[in-house]
């Protein structure tokens, strides 16, 4: 399947089907379901701000070439309801980022909405290599 304008990335929509099955979403509600995922994909800006919490011992210790491929473009879910198992440090970091539409493996971030839907996830390619840092805020565990 070919989502016109997205990247020009080909996307496995028997890998996805399948995954909504697992998922208990099945025949029509599945069509539905994709379509809403894909839309919100596709319709994702060309600058995206997105949000990721990073484990670490220490503000240096984090390595901003990669900042990793896992982001969300909710800030308020990801700090209320997300697990803070991102790295193993002591300290836990809010890092907000700018990220081009192009960066965004769209097939991860089609299964990663699948799987985890409430987390609004966007998986960059390549680690996350290129995001510009806006900020990099110390938080609380929650």
């Amino acid at each position: 399947m070919k989502l016109l304008g997205l990247l020009n990335e080909t996307i496995n929509k028997k890998r996805l089907m399948s995954l909504l099955k697992t998922m208990d979403i099945t025949g029509e509600d599945a069509k539905s379901e994709l379509e809403d995922i894909v839309s919100y994909v596709k319709e994702l800006p060309e600058e995206l701000k997105l949000y990721r919490i990073l484990s670490v011992d220490s503000k240096d210790d984090i390595n901003k070439e990669e900042l990793g491929s896992h982001y969300s473009t909710d800030k308020k879910n990801l700090l209320s309801s997300h697990d803070y198992v991102t790295g193993s440090g002591e300290e836990y970091y809010l890092v907000t980022v700018k990220a081009k539409k192009s960066m965004v493996d769209v097939m991860e971030t089609l299964e990663n909405n699948i799987l985890y839907p409430n987390e609004k996830e966007i998986t960059l390619k390549n680690k996350g290599k290129g995001v510009e840092i806006i900020s990099t805020k110390k938080i609380n565990k929650g």
